[in-house]
């Protein structure tokens, strides 16, 4: 069994209790669009081993936002098809989502959340999924964790904001060993219990 995700991972979006009585544990993937080496599926699927409960996968992706075009919408649903295709040969039921028009798609994520255990998600600092993220959490009869899986050094293990990069890589040249041996599964979904098995 791999090692469990480290707590500086994960951030709870919101203080909702997470629901033993729900259907599943939801992993709402928004940035991190794979299904191996993801810490946020880890996170999912140790709710999931906790709980006894299946997994379900929401990757969705909205028609309209900023810097919107068909050249990423292209490189998504390619990705989205992929990710699907990975969820389906091991039983995992993955609802991939995308939105015809601007808003269609509202609704979705709330409805599924009011039938989950817990939403996992990606921490994801940028354009803006942070804002996505926080507004769905608000809403959310259960917990919503967000977890960062974007790279060997976890955000959150500073509170300190570098203002040079050789500050940043003195920083990086003393702490950075500490989180080299927390790696992700390579295949989270094998460990996963199909939702309705």
């Amino acid at each position: 069994m791999p090692a469990a995700v480290p707590e500086v991972r994960i951030t709870a979006q919101n203080a909702q209790p997470i629901s033993p009585d729900g259907d599943y544990v939801l992993y709402w993937m928004v940035a991190s669009r794979r299904t191996r080496h993801s810490f946020a599926l880890d996170r999912a699927v140790e709710h999931c081993e906790a709980l006894g409960k299946p997994l379900l996968v929401l990757e969705a992706l909205r028609a309209e936002y900023p810097w919107a075009n068909d050249r990423h919408h292209a490189f998504v649903l390619r990705g989205m098809a992929d990710n699907r295709a990975a969820c389906a040969e091991r039983g995992i039921t993955c609802h991939s989502y995308v939105e015809l028009e601007a808003g269609a798609g509202s609704g979705l994520l709330e409805a599924l959340a009011a039938r989950a255990c817990a939403v996992v998600t990606d921490d994801w600092p940028c354009l803006f999924i942070p804002r996505m993220v926080a507004a769905a959490a608000g809403g959310a009869p259960v917990r919503v964790e967000a977890v960062d899986g974007n790279g060997l050094y976890p955000m959150h293990a500073t509170d300190r904001v570098f203002g040079r990069a050789v500050d940043f890589r003195r920083h990086l040249q003393k702490t950075l060993a500490d989180h080299l041996g927390d790696l992700p599964s390579a295949d989270p979904l094998g460990r996963a219990k199909a939702f309705g098995a």
